[in-house]
């Protein structure tokens, strides 16, 4: 049943203890016994992370050769927390969180080295920065936004970190994106920053242009921030139609009788855009997760990506691409996978 995170976070933070000695990371290296039954941690259940994670271990059940079953979570957080005490052997993080707790970093235990994560496979974006501006602004690319205010959402965590790596400096103001389309209005923002899967559209009387960031943008913040790779943008659902017009309006006064209305045109579909930059969730296992279930588990992330994907409404990103992985090491299984698809993924995490 789901586990609210409020709930989840103490009862993790118990297991894992808590109890890093101040100075360097402790290194938790103890070695798990491999589990009886495959526990996923997935995310909640009305998001799209959560139903790729039920795809998945739908997939996973009828290979693996012993039980499996899924633990709904609030995500990635807890999740990792519940890789490394051992609780489950599969979760879904996304790999800025796994680096964070690789080196000794998550605020689930500050100073605690989770040593037990193992990188499988990536899933889907958790976020996909691009940003909204006025059609009549002039402003078209990120480098644009320098010296600019931009709004962001409350809990945005992608758009500062990015705008850093790129070096553009601009003055971000917190907010609900339900506000921003008043603040463009009255000139108090330039610009508006959206990291969510859902579509985001501001209202149909303020013409906007929306725009991600440039292959050569997208490769520079991946060099500085573990987990970022391209992802597509998503769109927002095509405006609908305008209403017939008013069949007394349109009456000739000539003959008195209404004359037929032309049709509405139909809307045209949105152009999709270029990729822009997000931060990928991944497949992360435990060390003790035998290596057959490991490779049995990638294999069904990369082989079945396109149905998995579609299971979990988002929309077509770029091919996953196991190299970006630069927050934890590989599974020796996930490795042996990858090699059948040509990739040479490393099983240790470079210094």
């Amino acid at each position: 049943m789901p586990v609210s995170r409020a709930s989840l976070l103490p009862a993790v933070a118990l297991l894992l203890g808590l109890a890093a000695a101040p100075g360097a990371p402790a290194q938790d290296t103890a070695p798990k016994a491999p589990p009886r039954e495959i526990i996923v941690a997935t995310a909640p259940v009305d998001s799209p992370l959560g139903r790729w994670g039920a795809a998945f271990v739908d997939r996973l059940k009828a290979e693996a050769g012993q039980p499996v079953s899924e633990a709904i979570t609030a995500g990635a957080l807890p999740n990792v927390a519940l890789l490394q005490s051992g609780r489950v052997a599969i979760g879904l993080v996304s790999l800025d969180v796994a680096a964070a707790a690789w080196e000794g970093r998550s605020p689930m235990a500050p100073g605690l080295k989770f040593g037990h994560l193992r990188a499988l496979a990536p899933v889907a974006p958790a976020a996909v920065l691009r940003f909204v501006v006025p059609a009549a602004g002039g402003i078209t690319t990120a480098s644009a936004l320098a010296g600019k205010r931009i709004a962001v959402a409350t809990d945005d965590a992608l758009t500062e970190p990015m705008l850093k790596a790129l070096g553009v400096e601009a003055t971000l103001r917190r907010m609900p994106l339900t506000e921003v389309a008043k603040q463009l209005t009255d000139k108090k923002i330039d610009a508006v920053a959206v990291t969510g899967l859902a579509p985001f559209a501001l209202p149909p009387e303020q013409p906007a242009v929306t725009f991600g960031l440039t292959v050569a943008e997208i490769a520079k913040a991946a060099g500085t921030i573990p987990g970022v790779a391209a992802a597509a943008v998503p769109l927002p659902p095509p405006a609908p139609p305008a209403p017939p017009a008013d069949p007394a309006a349109a009456a000739d006064p000539a003959v008195g009788s209404p004359t037929a209305a032309p049709a509405p045109a139909p809307a045209a579909p949105p152009q999709p855009l270029p990729p822009s930059a997000g931060m990928w969730t991944w497949l992360v296992a435990t060390d003790a997760l035998p290596e057959g279930v490991a490779r049995q588990a990638t294999e069904i992330a990369v082989g079945q990506a396109g149905p998995l994907t579609e299971a979990a409404g988002l929309a077509g990103a770029p091919a996953p691409d196991p190299l970006t992985n630069r927050a934890v090491p590989f599974h020796p299984g996930a490795a042996a996978a990858w090699a059948a698809h040509g990739f040479t993924v490393p099983t240790e995490r470079a210094p």
